[in-house]
Formats: structure tokens, C-alpha cells, sequence
């Protein structure tokens, strides 16, 4: 949805439309209690591996040899 759409909506839509996208964000957000927080207890190789954010070479600037 574009700027100028959205700003020639009636107050009323608009106050519906915010209010449904906060219960997106409440839905979305109950939904992933399981995921792993970014915390150092759970940045363990099998965790990092099942979400996809597994490094199997170390980057560049961390190499050594």
C-alpha cells in the first residue's frame, strides 16, 4: 500500500487498519515463543544449524591462515 492511498482513507479505516496490524504483530509474536532468542545461551552449532544461520567457513576477516 502506497503513501498516498493510505492517506486518502477515512480516519475510521485507518484506526481499523492499525488496529489489525497490531493484532498481527500480537499473533506473530505468540507464535514464535519457541524460536531461540539472539542470546549466548542459545548460540550453540546445532541450533544455529536447524535455523539456517549456520557459518561453515568462518568469514574472511576471521581467518588466521
Amino acid at each position: 500500500m502506497d503513501w498516498n492511498t493510505y492517506y486518502n482513507y477515512p480516519v475510521a479505516y485507518k484506526k481499523w487498519l492499525i488496529k489489525r496490524i497490531d493484532k498481527e504483530i500480537e499473533k506473530a509474536h505468540k507464535a514464535q515463543n519457541d524460536i531461540p532468542t539472539k542470546g549466548a545461551h542459545h548460540n550453540t552449532p546445532g541450533v544455529r544449524s536447524m535455523t539456517g544461520k549456520a557459518h561453515p567457513n568462518a568469514p574472511a576477516k576471521l581467518r588466521r591462515f
